[in-house]
């Protein structure tokens, strides 16, 4: 696919309203023909589309990196991610991510990081464990499957529909 489309059947599929006041509004368009997607700007104020510099508070597009101190008060102090946020400038899923090891994970690994929190109303996920192998599967002789599965073998078993534990 090129990186520009040339048809001229487009839809809006989502529109976003700045905040702060701003008289940016995005449109983000798909080709009903090839599906390729794009955003555009339209400033309502000049009543054209722009290419947007800064966002409407003023902060770059591009995304804030924080310092290792900054890094280490996250860590260390006891507010919660929305007041911390707000003193350093980010959003509180910023925050909530270096507390929880999924960002700056490098950085500070002496300090200890917190494990994501799940809502009691969420089921835990039952994921299927991929340590289990073709080998202990009760179908498993001779080392091979007697099914005649042709993909057995390995972490196959993972996979497997017929998986059954050797009891």
């Amino acid at each position: 696919m090129a990186n520009y489309c040339t048809h001229s059947f487009r839809r809006i599929i989502n529109t976003y309203n700045w905040r702060n006041g701003s008289t940016i509004r995005s449109y983000r368009f798909r080709c009903k023909c090839c599906g390729y997607r794009w955003n555009v700007y339209y400033d309502k104020k000049l009543k054209r589309e722009v290419v947007p510099t800064h966002k409407s508070d003023n902060k770059p597009l591009e995304t804030r990196k924080l310092t290792p101190e900054e890094v280490k008060l996250i860590l260390t102090d006891q507010r919660d991610n929305v007041k911390l946020a707000r003193l350093l400038g980010v959003v509180p899923q910023s925050v909530s991510q270096i507390r929880t090891g999924r960002a700056y994970k490098d950085l500070w690994p002496e300090l200890p990081r917190r494990a994501a929190q799940v809502k009691a109303s969420e089921p835990v996920p039952t994921i299927r464990s991929t340590k289990i192998t073709c080998r202990d599967c009760a179908h498993w002789w001779q080392k091979r499957c007697s099914l005649d599965v042709p993909e057995a073998g390995g972490t196959f078993a993972s996979e497997c529909s017929f998986y059954q534990v050797d009891e």
